[in-house]
This record gives C-alpha cells, sequence and structure tokens, in this order.
C-alpha cells in the first residue's frame, strides 16, 4: 500500500527538497502541498485525505500547532510529523500537546524520515535523533508552567539572560561568581535539552510567569 503524505512549509524550496528526497520511493506519493497551516486544513476537507501529514510548526496565516490541533479532533486518525529548525524541548511539547505524533529537525536525513513516515503509518511515535536521549519518555500532556524543574536561583538567572544581561553582569549582580553562573546556564541547558541562550528566553516566554521583557 502507497503512502499518501501531505506537505505544509512556507518555504517552496523546502517543499521541493522534500518531495525530491521521496521522489525514489516507489511507496509514497506526495498528495497535498501547502504553505501554510490553513492551505493544508483546507486540502484536507476538500477530500484529499493522506496517510500521513508532515508540517512545519512557524508559518503565516495559521502555524503548524493550530492546524495539528484542528486536524487532530476532525482528522484523529491521521499521524501528523512535525518537521521544523527549531530542536528545544518546549517547541516539541507544544506539538504533543497539539497532537502530533512525531518530531524531527530539518537536518534530518533521508534515512530517518523515512523510518519516521514508516513508524508513524504503523500507528508508533517517533522523534529526532537529535532531541535529548529521553525525549521518547515524555507524555504530550507533560505540564509546562506548573512542573518545570528550575531551582529559584536558576530562575533568577533566566530572568537576567531575557533582560540580554552578560554573564558578568549577572554576576555581579546576584553577587555571584562568573564560573558560578555560567554552572546555573549549563544546568538548564541540560535540565530543559535547550542548546542556547536564545533558546532558554523562548522557553522562558512560552512557560514562565515573569516579566522577561523588563
Amino acid at each position: 500500500m502507497k503512502i499518501k503524505v501531505a506537505i505544509a512549509d512556507d518555504h517552496k524550496l523546502f517543499i521541493d527538497g522534500i518531495k525530491s528526497i521521496l521522489s525514489s520511493e516507489k511507496n509514497i506519493d506526495i498528495v497535498t502541498e501547502a504553505t501554510n497551516g490553513l492551505e493544508l486544513v483546507n486540502a484536507i476537507e476538500k477530500g484529499t485525505i493522506p496517510n500521513v501529514i508532515i508540517t512545519d510548526i512557524r508559518m503565516p496565516v495559521m502555524d503548524g500547532i493550530t492546524a495539528t490541533k484542528y486536524l487532530n479532533k476532525i482528522y484523529p486518525n491521521i499521524p501528523i510529523l512535525a518537521l521544523s529548525m527549531y530542536d528545544q524541548c518546549a517547541d516539541v511539547i507544544e506539538m504533543l500537546k497539539a497532537g502530533a505524533n512525531g518530531y524531527v529537525t530539518k537536518d534530518v536525513d533521508k534515512c530517518e524520515l523515512l523510518l519516521a513516515l514508516k513508524k508513524l503509518t504503523r500507528g508508533e511515535k517517533y522523534f529526532s535523533k537529535n532531541l535529548p536521549e529521553n525525549f521518547s519518555n515524555w507524555c504530550p500532556d507533560a505540564p509546562l508552567k506548573d512542573d518545570i524543574n528550575l531551582t529559584r536561583r536558576e530562575k533568577e538567572i533566566l530572568a537576567l539572560i531575557c533582560k540580554d544581561r552578560t554573564t558578568m553582569q549577572i554576576a555581579n549582580e546576584l553577587n555571584l561568581s562568573k564560573f558560578t553562573v555560567d554552572t546555573h546556564r549549563k544546568n538548564m541547558h541540560k535540565k530543559l535539552g535547550i542548546k542556547s541562550n536564545t533558546g532558554l528566553v523562548s522557553f522562558a516566554h512560552k512557560n514562565l510567569d515573569f516579566n522577561v521583557g523588563s
């Protein structure tokens, strides 16, 4: 049986790249191409029903998270694979909570993408090798705000990172050594599975209650 695939991404070159990767696979057909979530939803509602959906997260008009929430309610039997440049845990959790069945980053190779598609069509889940080792054990309804395992000091440092303070400025403001600040920062990267300060700021905006813009 052929796997019918729908793709949604706001970059046509990326869609063309995915089509090129999958074109040599005789058991895979690209049945829908969309440049945003709304186009994807409209195509499916008009009767083009895929076996699996590949969608980006950040798209205009309707993003991947909103489209996934909608499609998961109306077509719960169609598995959805999130495919994005973002590899931060908060983004992955949002997609899982919306109903996605898997997540891979855009630097995925052909073999891994094919494996992900096959697993999803078999009713399994798949997570990119780039994600934290224990990520596949995380559940879609994992709480965000109420169960963030950051210490009070880590949250203080994160708040200052969000205010664009340098490590030395943070150390001076909190009366800590530069080494201590760096250690707390590394611990946050490890706990949250986030690789950059930009990722920490994005996580804080989405999940913490303090005013990160002040």
